[in-house]
């Protein structure tokens, strides 16, 4: 795979996660308790034999960057010519939507890079896979585009999809045709999903950018994709395994409380291992002797005195006594005060909770309280 440049697109993300997005970009936002959702992307293509990413940035990614680094923290080799290389927004075009402009704007670099292959990946959408396989497909197939997707049926009820194309495929594979799809229910008729993960030639993503600046119809390379169905050969590749889009708060806390499932956790946990995050100093967690902790999941650091029942807490929370949680996501050093209640709650980072509040929300609406926020009742 050292023939394939790795590029995670983060202009690409539906930017529907309210205050959790407010100044973070989508990959930036922590899940499952330990994890910064650009980290499946990156550890999927480490564990794939890609050691060159391009992260095409956009203007809210200054803590994703801090987060990734040099990429040294994913396995990627950052000796030689491998590593994390961010290709920022272009500066007179902040208020364009789109990814087709910010991939022009750094054509040049493109053009430079000798890997035959690339490989873009979104960092909002969560899955494991190994891309080699999908790679050799691409090539057996003697495909020009291959698009990854996940097949959805009716038993699939924690799908939570708001944005996404239903792609159309013939007995062989082929894309034919695409369709926006919206708020997928079990009881819409089983649908391709696009997972917003290609592999094509190098030399073909610079004549399509070139191509369709030039005629100007476009702002997404997506829409330019699917503009060519007819003249391109586009092969779907199916993914068989755990699948989490990341397109709104609802889809954020259904996919979060779905990992406090049995099934769901088991699914999610397949290749846990292989899954890498920027290494913190962790310290031990106080279970003290008032605690009551049940089916949660409690990251290391946490200092637990109250009660804490089907939710999961990142690392440096502290729940003090007489606290009820439920069915809420806490996440890095937050405070939560003596006799506090929380139900269908996201809690952001270093928010202070104060004594005798209640937060209660549903689990269609649950309540999202911004980065370092105070709050007393609601």
């Amino acid at each position: 795979m050292k023939d394939v440049l790795g590029m995670i697109n983060l202009m690409n993300e539906q930017d529907d996660l309210s205050t959790l997005t407010r100044n973070r970009c989508v990959g930036a936002v922590p899940f499952a308790g330990r994890y910064r959702m650009v980290d499946f992307a990156l550890s999927n293509m480490s564990n794939s034999g890609i050691q060159k990413v391009m992260l095409l940035a956009n203007s809210k990614a200054d803590s994703l960057l801090e987060h990734v680094g040099d990429g040294h923290h994913w396995g990627l080799n950052t000796t030689t010519e491998g590593g994390v290389t961010v290709l920022p927004p272009y500066q007179f075009a902040k208020d364009m939507r789109g990814d087709l402009f910010h991939l022009y704007s750094h054509i040049d670099y493109l053009k430079n890079c000798t890997e035959t292959y690339i490989l873009l990946a979104p960092s909002s959408v969560i899955y494991h896979m190994n891309f080699e396989n999908m790679v050799d497909y691409h090539l057996n197939n003697d495909a020009d585009i291959t698009i990854l997707y996940k097949h959805l049926t009716e038993m699939d009820r924690h799908a939570h999809i708001g944005h996404a194309y239903n792609l159309e495929m013939n007995d062989q594979g082929r894309v034919i045709r695409v369709a926006p799809t919206y708020h997928a229910l079990p009881s819409l008729k089983p649908q391709n999903i696009d997972l917003d993960t290609m592999v094509m030639k190098r030399s073909l993503l610079i004549e399509l950018i070139e191509q369709s600046m030039r005629l100007g119809s476009e702002r997404y390379l997506k829409e330019v994709i699917w503009s060519h169905l007819g003249d391109i050969h586009v092969q779907g590749y199916a993914n068989h395994g755990y699948v989490a889009i990341m397109d709104s708060v609802d889809s954020y806390y259904a996919h979060s409380m779905h990992l406090l499932q049995p099934h769901g956790w088991r699914e999610f946990m397949i290749n846990h291992d292989s899954v890498y995050t920027r290494q913190e100093e962790e310290l031990e967690t106080a279970c003290h002797d008032q605690a009551l902790i049940r089916n949660s999941f409690i990251a290391p650091g946490c200092s637990i005195e109250g009660y804490v029942e089907n939710s999961i807490l990142f690392p440096g929370v502290k729940v003090n006594r007489g606290v009820s949680i439920k069915n809420s996501i806490v996440m890095h050093q937050c405070a939560i005060e003596a006799n506090a209640y929380l139900d269908y709650v996201i809690l952001d980072k270093q928010v202070v909770v104060e004594q005798g509040a209640i937060l209660r929300g549903e689990f269609a609406h649950p309540i999202v309280a911004e980065k370092m926020g105070d709050f007393t009742t609601t």
